[in-house]
């Protein structure tokens, strides 16, 4: 079962509306605090929060999956305030005619 995406947030210890230098700031700070060879598991739990937060491809992907009656609309309109953009082909491959 894959974890939302509030505790992703949680994992990296942000608040929901963290900005996406927030996220990475945050990532390489607790990456220093638990490297891989330290502490594989939470190295892993750390890395798939970041991994999520970062790409908001991948983000998208996981709301879709996680809700019954996804807003693909709201969905990427979210994605679309983070510095990266939703390529048009993803887009498509999301549904969305526009």
């Amino acid at each position: 079962m894959s974890k939302n995406t509030a505790d992703h947030y949680k994992t990296l210890g942000l608040p929901a509306t963290a900005s996406a230098e927030d996220i990475r700031n945050a990532y390489l700070a607790l990456v220093r605090l638990h490297p891989p060879d330290a502490d594989a598991d939470k190295f892993r739990e750390i890395y798939s929060a970041y991994q999520v937060l970062s790409e908001p491809l991948v983000q998208a992907m996981q709301l879709l999956k996680q809700s019954e009656e996804p807003d693909l609309h709201a969905i990427v309109a979210e994605a679309e305030k983070t510095i990266c953009r939703i390529p048009k082909l993803a887009l498509l491959a999301l549904g969305d005619s526009a």
